[in-house]
């Protein structure tokens, strides 16, 4: 079921929409819990935000009853971990379900998400034995990512290898100046913690089902496929159309305009945002922010004048957007 953008379409939610609509909690890789997250962007004047956890859905119950206590627009959304080795793509795709319904996706994830946790206690039991001297466990690395949330169950968490790299370094295993990439090389990459890795969905695979729940899929973060520099874009426009055609023969229906850390912003956003004109695809705003500490606080740092999902998309009761209050 393709749900593609129609340019004639009216909008759900017309007029000026301060959105930030990819934010991610302590569900999977933030610092924040959702109503932490909702509290911090009024402060920054954000009328709609979305929670792209990766890979659960879990914190939604919490995000959207902080953003109708708070008079925030709220989508359900998540960031599917997925690949396309024909075109050697690893990265991921947004999923937004402004119908709030997602049965679909939610069983797929829950596949997902017990591979990822069973590769990260296969790690901590590569750690333990790397770090003989120490009290290492599950439990332990559990209780940290709740930090004081019993009711939080394990089958709404996403466990990551930020999650393990975290937990040494409050262990004081690893030295404290050591970059989660430094880490992921020396000890995940190189096979040292644990031999196996786990497998994710395909691209297609993830469109067809996001699909079928009445969802909207769109590509994120498009730069990082260029280095996020803006002049490769322009000199592999070929591999850029391939990428494109690629997803939107798949149904891809939106593109994202994303915060770039390194000054490329407004450069690369002015390519993809070309593109989306020219496809007939919707665009909407992101920063990745993972929350404070994460060296990823973005959350006042990029968000757009969003228009809304597309009409068709709409249903009774949906959140509306009235403004922080």
């Amino acid at each position: 079921m393709r749900l593609a953008f129609d340019r004639r379409r009216s909008f759900l939610y017309a007029g000026s929409m301060n959105a930030n609509l990819h934010l991610h909690s302590r569900f999977s890789d933030g610092t924040d819990w959702p109503v932490d997250i909702v509290r911090r962007a009024l402060g920054h004047g954000l009328h709609s935000l979305a929670l792209t956890d990766h890979d659960t859905l879990g914190g939604q119950g919490e995000f959207l009853a902080a953003c109708q206590r708070f008079g925030v627009g709220a989508t359900e959304g998540v960031e599917i971990d997925c690949v396309c080795p024909d075109l050697g793509y690893r990265s991921e795709l947004l999923a937004y379900f402004p119908q709030h319904r997602y049965d679909g996706t939610a069983k797929l994830l829950s596949d997902v998400r017990d591979k990822r946790l069973a590769y990260l206690r296969m790690a901590i039991g590569g750690a333990k034995r790397q770090f003989p001297q120490a009290d290492l466990s599950f439990e332990g690395l559990l209780k940290r990512k709740t930090s004081g949330r019993p009711e939080v169950s394990v089958e709404q968490l996403s466990f990551n290898k930020v999650d393990l790299f975290s937990y040494l370094l409050d262990l004081h295993l690893i030295p404290s100046d050591t970059s989660y990439r430094a880490f992921k090389k020396a000890y995940l990459d190189s096979k040292l913690l644990v031999e196996s890795t786990y497998g994710k969905p395909s691209c297609e695979e993830v469109l067809r089902v996001v699909h079928a729940d009445g969802g909207l899929v769109v590509l994120p973060h498009g730069g990082h496929e260029f280095n996020d520099d803006a002049k490769q874009l322009v000199k592999e426009a070929k591999r850029l159309k391939t990428l494109l055609d690629y997803f939107q023969n798949l149904g891809l229906d939106g593109l994202e305009l994303y915060w770039y850390r390194n000054s490329q912003t407004k450069g690369i956003n002015k390519i993809f945002r070309s593109e989306a004109k020219a496809r007939g695809l919707f665009i909407t705003y992101g920063s990745d922010c993972h929350g404070p500490g994460s060296g990823k606080e973005t959350l006042g740092l990029f968000s757009g004048n969003f228009k809304g999902w597309p009409e068709g998309l709409s249903v009774p009761g949906a959140a509306v957007p009235k403004g922080p209050s």
